[in-house]
């Protein structure tokens, strides 16, 4: 279990001013760095919170010995909660090269960024571009990747799903007159053939495909066994260039334009991240289900989604809709959520825990997002029926 968290947020980053022309660089450096507490990752291995008056090499010192921690002591397929507790430290590292930048040295600078490279990498194989085996930093890489400001939609392409792909676009092209680029993500050849590909691509202007095997190392994720088609959709949203993403399941039906979410959505405007209710059933039947919630919960302060859920605190079936999920991916939290959700959904923890104790990925997108210390939203309502 994950002990003694205590650390600045990235949210919290700003909030120490440093504006005085006359204050020294010493000074400066004593002051913020003193403020960004580190926490233990394992009561084995604690980690001190770097005090003036060695500053930024303090801090440094510290990261280095954490990340060497962290690479050496592996986490495991049932390790959840620790390893939302290592993200938020690597939250804290993220905050301090924002925070810090201007007090650095570029050696400096260097020395930080190889830290969490490595200990992103450590935790997330599955990041590497299968085209790029060596390149020693695949976090920037990916980051860079999307394009800057851009928003679309991601739609999870199979055989099996052809013609609620072609419907889905149709009725976004036609009916809703919307022209937001639009992405069909795929595992392969055998997942979608070429010839069902070409379908979607003639089918409306602004449409392309994407091979997710191609873009992410494909051994850890094992996207492209039968069984993986519901863990393909977050690894989607991952590795789609787009900025702001619209995952959405090809049976989903919008009513109005989808811009309408990233543009006039006041709960995801606010965190980067919302996510949808399934409908409220099945109450009391999923004991271990909430069992596994609960015990990973155990040592996790509750955020107020957490504390205001009444799947969670009434015992209801599930959680999560997952038929529309809306991420922000220019924030750097959102991306640490989304990592989170993608390891629930690789090949060993989604065959032994993720898959077993929930229905698919539904539950692993607020679960990770919880667990990372990322602020998410949900749409108010519960799901209901129509017609």
């Amino acid at each position: 279990h994950y002990h003694g968290l205590n650390h600045a947020s990235a949210g919290q980053k700003n909030k120490r001013k440093t504006t005085s022309s006359s204050q020294s660089k010493d000074s400066l450096d004593k002051e913020t760095t003193s403020s960004i507490i580190l926490p233990a990752d394992h009561a084995q291995h604690p980690i001190v919170a770097p005090t003036a008056p060695n500053g930024i090499e303090a801090l440094l010192s510290s990261i280095a010995k954490s990340t060497e921690y962290f690479v050496n002591v592996a986490i495991q397929p049932s390790d959840f909660s620790q390893l939302g507790g290592r993200l938020q430290v690597v939250s804290t590292w993220l905050s301090a090269r924002e925070t810090l930048s201007s007090l650095m040295s570029s050696s400096q600078l260097i020395s930080l960024d190889s830290h969490i490279e490595r200990t992103i990498i450590s935790l997330f194989p599955f990041i590497r571009h299968p085209k790029q085996p060596k390149n020693a930093q695949p976090f920037t890489t990916l980051r860079k990747s999307f394009e800057e400001g851009s928003s679309g939609i991601v739609i999870v392409g199979h055989k099996s799903n052809l013609r609620h792909i072609l419907h889905a676009i149709q009725n976004i092209r036609t009916v809703l007159n919307s022209s937001l680029p639009i992405q069909v993500a795929h595992a392969g050849d055998r997942a979608f053939p070429p010839s069902l590909r070409r379908f979607v691509l003639d089918s409306a202007p602004n449409v392309t495909t994407i091979n997710i095997p191609t873009l992410l190392d494909p051994i850890p994720t094992g996207l492209e066994r039968p069984d993986a088609a519901p863990a393909l959709r977050p690894f989607a949203a991952l590795a789609s260039s787009f900025e702001r993403v619209i995952l959405m399941d090809p049976k989903t039906i919008f009513l109005q334009p989808p811009t309408a979410v990233l543009e006039n959505h006041s709960a995801y405007r606010a965190t980067g991240a919302l996510f949808f209710h399934d409908h409220l059933y099945g109450k009391g039947d999923s004991k271990e289900r909430h069992e596994f919630w609960q015990g990973l919960m155990k040592y996790h302060p509750h955020s107020q989604s957490l504390r205001s859920s009444l799947v969670y605190n009434e015992g209801y079936a599930e959680e999560s809709d997952g038929g529309v999920v809306v991420l922000d991916k220019s924030r750097t939290n959102v991306m640490l959520g989304l990592l989170h959700t993608c390891w629930q959904n690789s090949k060993r923890v989604r065959r032994d825990y993720t898959y077993k104790y929930g229905n698919g990925d539904r539950d692993s997108w607020w679960l990770g997002f919880e667990l990372a210390g990322v602020p998410y939203s949900w749409e108010s309502r519960y799901g209901g029926t129509l017609g």
